[in-house]
């Protein structure tokens, strides 16, 4: 994980090498049936399966809030990733999950920032926590993505 700062934002980023092809990562990423299965923090969406694209509307709901956020996907492109954003309390959160081809498979990196009056603040007060959770959701997003190549290549 690495924090980078753009134009007086803060941003959490996190990359990492998945040894599956771009278009496995790409297909779990806007398949909202396997969200759960990567990103624990998901406790219901609505609606509850099928795939988003650029466009989409949906609401999330994390086990830790007891109201659903709404999630607008803002772009989607096959093999290169999904960018989202929810809003509340006056504030943004751009949440940008790219893939990119490597030897071996692909790369992946997700991107969080939070924009608004206190945006750099709120970063700041809960990146170590955001940050873990991404790391989480990437390493989660690799073994379901490794384990489903390794099927499909038996």
């Amino acid at each position: 994980m690495r924090r980078v700062c753009r134009r007086g934002s803060h941003a959490i980023v996190t990359e990492r090498e998945i040894a599956a092809p771009p278009d496995l990562v790409h297909a779990l990423l806007v398949d909202v049936d396997a969200w759960q299965l990567w990103a624990p923090h998901i406790a219901s969406v609505e609606p509850a399966s099928g795939r988003v694209t650029a466009g989409w509307r949906g609401r999330v709901r994390p086990w830790f809030s007891p109201v659903p956020t709404t999630m607008h996907v803002t772009w989607v492109e096959p093999r290169r990733g999904i960018d989202w954003e929810s809003e509340g309390l006056g504030h943004v959160l751009r949440y940008r999950q790219r893939i990119f081809a490597a030897p071996g498979g692909a790369s992946v990196r997700f991107e969080a920032q939070v924009t608004g009056p206190l945006g750099s603040a709120v970063t700041r007060l809960v990146g170590p926590l955001s940050a873990y959770g991404q790391r989480r959701r990437l390493e989660r997003l690799a073994r379901l993505a490794e384990f489903s190549a390794g099927r499909d290549s038996a």
